[in-house]
């Protein structure tokens, strides 16, 4: 369903460019995780969910929160807030109240931090009674794709309202809360 966000026309203007690269790179994450796990690279597909999570959230802040001033900065490599801050900003936007985003951080932010800077979390599931080889479990590797296709979804639709596609967007959001339902 990402592919449909590819030929639209969003504005020209840098900010909506710099935002929409970010959710391009969150749905090349998604797609880099489902082709990991199709080829039983878990340890990697599991290192790719913080940075999918990160490059949403900083496509959503840069877009709609972000000052003139802090576009710039991040240019040179620079953003002045932590993350939990760019979060905290998005959910005082209409429409992303609701504390989804903080309340994923607040969950899952440490388990992630181990599974990209191998930490415990990712070495634990490589070590067996016998053997030192990725031993993921089943229930775990749903959730990495069920997070990751969510993420990819919510992506392409920031891009799909950067291109004011209504009719398309409505479908995105059918999908998301259709797929939400199916929550291994």
């Amino acid at each position: 369903m990402e592919e449909r966000v590819y030929g639209l026309e969003i504005s020209a203007d840098e900010r909506t460019r710099i935002a929409a690269s970010c959710h391009d790179v969150a749905m090349e994450h998604h797609k880099s995780i489902i082709l990991l796990v199709s080829h039983s690279l878990y340890g990697s597909a599991f290192a790719l969910v913080r940075l999918i999570y990160e490059a949403y959230i900083r496509g959503v802040w840069l877009h709609r929160c972000a000052s003139n001033k802090e576009i710039e900065r991040f240019k040179k490599g620079k953003i002045d807030k932590v993350f939990g801050v760019l979060i905290t900003e998005i959910e005082g936007v209409e429409g992303y109240e609701i504390g989804t985003l903080s309340n994923v951080k607040e969950t899952s932010w440490n388990n992630m931090n181990s599974y990209t800077h191998s930490g415990f979390n990712q070495i634990a599931r490589r070590i067996t009674e016998s053997s030192i080889e990725p031993n993921y479990d089943e229930k775990e590797i749903n959730q990495c794709i069920y997070f990751a296709t969510v993420i990819g979804l919510m992506s392409a639709l920031e891009i799909v309202l950067m291109a004011k596609n209504e009719k398309l967007g409505l479908e995105f959001l059918e999908a998301i809360k259709g797929f939400s339902n199916e929550m291994p």
